[in-house]
């Protein structure tokens, strides 16, 4: 009898034990990740910036720069099937009189030679942004990047145009975008 109460009171300790344990383990919280599953297109908003320059011997020159986004063109897709609806954007350069100087409008493909295959298939055209007159051309900041980036990359190309209407594109090095990115910043802050 003696013997079947010690067995009795081991095996209540040990249940005792295993329960403590099995609340010990309910605590552990687990999550199960679940994917993003796309949703519909996603679009940048409409955005207009219009601005009045000094240029070609002292006149004045209004820039006006519209970024759209158009379901025209073909859409962007992440990994995750997410589509992007890409943009075009409008740059308009007008006398005093009102009357255009210069007027185009740009997509992606206006730069798919400064772009490699990747940048072609999966970014977006971001902006355009007037940096400068630089001596007898207004300069210009172009950027295109992947839609969802977590981070900064981007490509960035200099857009001038000249007073004969010549436009020219170029890469920007990073030391000749942030020397006109901080100049501006500091026109802009006076």
């Amino acid at each position: 009898m003696r013997q079947s109460i010690l067995l009795m009171s081991f095996g209540l300790m040990a249940l005792v034990g295993c329960k403590e344990q099995k609340h010990v383990e309910s605590n552990i919280i687990t999550i199960d990740y679940e994917a993003p599953q796309p949703t519909s297109p996603i679009s940048m908003s409409r955005l207009s910036d219009v601005q009045e320059v000094e240029w070609m011997d002292g006149h004045r020159y209004t820039l006006r720069i519209v970024r759209q986004p158009a379901d025209s063109l073909q859409m962007v897709v992440n990994s995750e099937g997410q589509k992007y609806i890409d943009n075009v954007i409008r740059l308009e350069v007008a006398r005093a009189d009102s009357s255009l100087f210069y007027s185009h409008t740009y997509s992606k493909a206006s730069f798919t030679d400064w772009l490699t295959d990747d940048y072609c298939e999966k970014a977006i055209l971001q902006g355009i942004r007037f940096l400068e007159v630089d001596g007898s051309a207004l300069s210009f900041i172009v950027w295109l990047n992947y839609p969802d980036a977590a981070d900064d990359e981007a490509v960035e190309l200099n857009l001038t145009i000249n007073a004969q209407r010549n436009v020219g594109i170029q890469r920007f090095t990073y030391n000749d975008r942030d020397d006109k990115v901080t100049e501006e910043e500091k026109k802009g802050g006076e």
